[in-house]
């Protein structure tokens, strides 16, 4: 909040401001009030690469029209995500738009734009809506669910009946689907986006227990180690028997999934690790991934494979259909109202309806209300487009109940420009911020053992001045990264049985590190001194730091902050680099619906609600506050798993 006082009807104006920024479904209308002045209104926004300017037209109670000008965002990008959200800010009536995939800083500038559009129609004071956003937000934020939609059996246009309904076609739904149709159940597969964009992403490395490679390997973890260790990481608040379920059924999982890539010539490997040194935090192979080099990187290669296994079989999938409300019948969950491009649809299920719809990491009011402390730490929200909580909402309308502990999926890859202080939206993708190179804050004196969980750093940085540091290295990081044998996503060199890194160094370095360093956001110096300068560090300061940190290095053994010998490096070799890093690479939010161990949303007395599965990012009881990435693949290994039982459980539901 800025520094001028404000008058309690001021703040008042602003809190109500941005409550009417809250998307609510055109559906729920009762009546036709007026909520606009008729007209043409014009905003913009800072989009990647200038401004990004939103034009609509209203008439007292609708957006007619809406156009968007984003001629200075990557054609191929920014521009086909103009275009589409374009669509989509006439089909949802409101601002809260899902970000493209690709084109997140281009679909904000969009939000940002539109919503002080709609502020002019509906006579806001525009200014005092942005100048007062923090507690304007967190007003509205305390009715992030607002109401379940009303919708009349008049609006319905067609009525379709199946057995089994999967909502979303992500990592969680494609597998409830195929596993559904296999077991013989009439199933039909919903998808908001359209066959080209929805439904494209499976995660790359998925964490299971007992698949054959693991077996054959002699590798594979003990299952209660590695429960253990989930437990811990979620401070008690994981249910120990979620955790097993994963565990015993999550190598089937795996192996069917690498039967249906191998008949299409792809090939999926269990990522198995060097286990000769001693670390500080535990790791446990877990991960699989589909190996980047037979797909080239395409996108949606394995999510299409899957449709088209379970289309051969019977699957029907549904595009451009959204979610509006779950149908609730004698205490049972019994189909849904969708929206389509052809007006409301009904859809009844005989035997279950699941969802599997992703978290909310793209809806702010939930965000704020739920995660503040994340919200402080993003720089760059990659999140899968269609992140809004529509199916977590929906399961609370239908009386399930929400984990009451939070957590979100953030890496620290945030980096900033050199000047600049705290997390920002014009941040970048930094690969190697999970590195555990020296590390130094504003003042360049070093502040924590530098290896460890992902998110840990950005936690340790909330005591830091502007949640603000350097990272640096010489001439030798490369050796030095391979040297630090990182495990999960992170690693950028194969695993020891061969298995490819999900991002090698051959990519970063031909793609990556030449665009930081032309940038500037990378930065190299020829002395620790000229470093210093060049970061905004003291120079004393950091020179007496790196001398310390040498020192450390020759020794092999930490004793400031006690990390392992083998993950500590030297800088003596010029040229120097460094970048300032701050937030981080948003991924999704992990917490959700409450399940029990046959994938059935429970209400707040845990009692099963009939006919309501949910498994994936939208389900919960699993983590709290952080997420334990040296479990490479923990979440998107539950989403395939706990999709793959929700689908079986609800084929077999009398």
């Amino acid at each position: 909040m800025n520094e001028k006082k404000l008058s309690r009807r001021s703040f008042l104006k602003g809190a109500l401001a941005a409550a009417a920024m809250t998307s609510v479904p055109a559906m729920s209308m009762a009546e036709n009030t007026a909520i606009y002045t008729p007209g043409t209104y014009t905003a913009s926004a800072p989009g990647f690469g200038g401004e990004v300017v939103v034009t609509i037209t209203v008439d007292e109670t609708a957006i007619l029209s809406a156009t968007v000008d984003a001629a200075g965002e990557t054609a191929s990008i920014g521009g086909v995500a103009a275009e589409k959200l374009a669509e989509e800010i006439i089909a949802r009536q409101s601002h809260q738009i899902d970000a493209v995939s690709g084109a997140t800083r281009t679909s904000e500038a969009i939000r940002k734009a539109c919503e002080s559009c709609i502020a002019q129609a509906k006579g806001i004071d525009v200014s005092l809506l942005q100048a007062e956003a923090p507690a304007a937000e967190a007003e509205a934020a305390k009715d992030w669910l607002g109401q379940e939609p009303e919708v009349a059996e008049g609006d319905v246009v067609s009525v379709i009946d199946t057995e089994v309904l999967v909502i979303g076609a992500g990592t969680a739904g494609v597998f409830a689907a195929c596993a559904a149709v296999e077991e013989g159940a009439k199933t039909i597969l919903i998808e908001k986006f359209d066959e080209a964009f929805g439904g494209a992403g499976i995660r790359d490395t998925l964490a299971a227990i007992g698949s054959r490679e693991q077996l054959a390997s002699g590798k594979n973890p003990d299952k209660f180690d590695v429960i253990t260790e989930m437990y811990r990481q979620s401070n008690g608040y994981g249910d120990q028997r979620l955790y097993k379920v994963w565990a015993d059924h999550s190598g089937e999982a795996i192996d069917w999934y690498t039967d249906r890539m191998a008949e299409a010539g792809l090939r999926i490997r269990f990522e198995e690790d060097d286990h000769s040194k001693a670390v500080r935090y535990p790791i446990y192979d877990v991960g699989h991934s589909l190996q980047m080099s037979d797909t080239q990187g395409a996108h949606g290669v394995s999510a299409n494979i899957l449709k088209e296994y379970g289309k051969a079989k019977g699957l029907e999938v549904h595009y451009e259909t959204s979610l509006v409300k779950l149908i609730c019948e004698e205490g049972k969950v019994t189909g849904i109202y969708a929206s389509t491009k052809n007006g409301m649809v009904r859809y009844n299920a005989s035997k279950g309806v699941i969802v599997c719809t992703g978290g909310y990491s793209l809806n702010m009011d939930m965000m704020n209300a739920l995660q503040p402390e994340t919200v402080k730490m993003i720089n760059i929200n990659y999140s899968y487009p269609g992140s809004l909580g529509d199916g977590i909402k929906a399961c609370l309308w239908a009386g399930a109940a929400m984990d009451e502990t939070h957590a979100g999926m953030l890496f620290d890859r945030g980096a900033v420009m050199p000047d600049q202080v705290g997390p920002a939206p014009t941040g970048v993708l930094f690969w190697m911020g999970s590195q555990p190179f020296l590390k130094v804050d504003l003042e360049g004196n070093r502040f924590t053992n530098e290896s460890g969980c992902y998110d840990h750093i950005l936690h340790m940085a909330h005591t830091l001045p502007g949640m603000t540091y350097a990272e640096v290295w010489d001439a030798n990081y490369i050796a030095d990264m391979q040297r630090f044998d990182t495990h999960g996503c992170s690693r950028m060199f194969p695993h020891v049985n061969g298995a490819e890194s999900v991002w090698p160094i051959d990519f970063n370095e031909a793609v990556f590190m030449p665009q930081y360093r032309g940038q500037g956001i990378v930065v190299k110096a020829d002395t620790i001194e000229e470093l210093a300068q060049k970061l905004g560090l003291p120079v004393e300061n950091f020179v007496r730091t790196v001398e310390r940190y040498n020192e450390l290095y020759d020794k092999q053994v930490d004793e400031d902050f006690g990390k392992e010998a083998f993950r500590l490096s030297a800088l003596r070799t010029p040229p120097f680099e460094g970048v300032r890093l701050s937030g981080g690479y948003f991924i999704c939010t992990l917490d959700g619906i409450r399940i029990d161990t046959n994938m059935n949303a429970v209400d707040a007395q845990g009692n099963a609600i009939e006919g309501l599965y949910v498994a994936g990012d939208c389900s919960g009881g699993y983590f709290d506050t952080s997420y334990p990435n040296l479990l490479a693949g923990c979440a998107a290994g539950r989403s395939i798993t706990f999709g793959r039982l929700a689908g079986k459980n609800a084929a077999h539901r009398a």
